[in-house]
């Protein structure tokens, strides 16, 4: 595998556990109506931020961090297993050094890919490019990696970097539709049991705890021109402000849906909560993609100097 394609998949677990520090410092909590902007910005916080100090998972013999691709429905064959990978991450919100917003690393845990590893740098100057630094243990190497386009889509996912990491409000162009209660399950990956092994066995099935809830629909249609989708419709929950499921759409066809169950982790500003899984499905050819953190493999706010967030950790990592 080039190492690109352990870079697009590290990056996308990455999201899950930047994720679990949300509501962006500065944002205070709404009270009365919203326009269409304000809400497409309290969305972009309560799916990215940094309100905690720090965020770790690890994976322990009881419960591990997975995420799980297949293929298209019509590659599938008997005997055929989907894409399998387990991860640590760390994320630092909260850098001594200003001049850094966050510091983000993630390294694999099982595989042929064991001890690959990326660090993050994100710097508060946004016009300044993150630097990405990766740890391939087999060349035993450093290499540095510019930061990815929007529409590049993650090796073994069918989820872009623009999703989860890239778009900002201001990209799109923002319509609220009525209010209404949310009513449905969410979807989950349901493998066959000639697929499951392991690490697959316990993933959790569709999420039918969120019904009932008052959400938001929102309609947001991308500014960039012959893009990959027209507009995308957004339910959200009306006390937090996550987005329980994003369905998108081109040329008046449905091409994908996006799901995350969305769980507290009981601090006091309600807006931090985390996505204990993210499962998408591309409409097109059926592929799907579902990502799974157990929140006994989260802690909050560990006393880490920010040295631990380095190239010399990614390198001595599990040694």
């Amino acid at each position: 595998m080039k190492p690109h394609n352990y870079l697009c998949i590290l990056a996308s677990i990455l999201w899950v556990l930047t994720s679990a520090a949300q509501a962006q410092p500065g944002l205070p909590y709404p009270e009365g109506p919203l326009t269409a902007d304000q809400l497409a910005r309290q969305v972009y916080a309560a799916a990215h931020g940094a309100l905690l100090r720090n965020a770790v998972s690890k994976g322990s013999e009881a419960a591990v961090p997975v995420v799980v691709s297949r293929a298209p429905l019509d590659k599938r064959r008997s005997g055929r297993m989907p894409v399998v990978q387990t991860f640590d991450t760390y994320v630092n919100n909260s850098p001594q050094d200003h001049a850094i917003e966050s510091l983000q690393m993630a390294v694999l845990t099982s595989g042929q890919a064991k001890g690959t590893g990326v660090l993050f740098t994100r710097y508060a100057e946004k016009a300044k490019g993150s630097i990405i630094a990766m740890w391939l243990p087999a060349l035993r190497k450093i290499r540095r990696i510019n930061e990815p386009s929007y529409d590049d889509v993650w090796f073994g996912t069918n989820l872009t970097y623009e999703e989860l990491v890239l778009r900002r409000p201001e990209d799109e162009t923002h319509e609220l539709l009525a209010d209404g209660t949310f009513e449905d399950c969410l979807d989950a990956m349901q493998l066959e049991e000639s697929e499951r092994d392991r690490l697959t066995r316990d993933l959790p099935g569709p999420q039918c705890g969120h019904k009932g809830k008052p959400i938001y629909r929102l309609k947001s249609t991308t500014t960039f021109k012959n893009w990959w989708y027209d507009y995308h419709l957004t339910e959200i929950d009306k006390a937090t402000f996550a987005p329980y499921r994003t369905v998108y759409f081109k040329d008046g066809e449905k091409i994908k849906t996006v799901v995350v169950d969305w769980q507290s982790l009981d601090q006091p500003d309600r807006r931090i909560t985390y996505p204990r899984y993210v499962y998408a499905v591309t409409h097109t050819d059926g592929k799907d993609s579902m990502i799974y953190v157990p929140r006994s493999t989260i802690t909050l706010n560990v006393d880490l100097p920010d040295s631990f967030w380095s190239e010399q950790t990614l390198q001595a990592y599990g040694h």
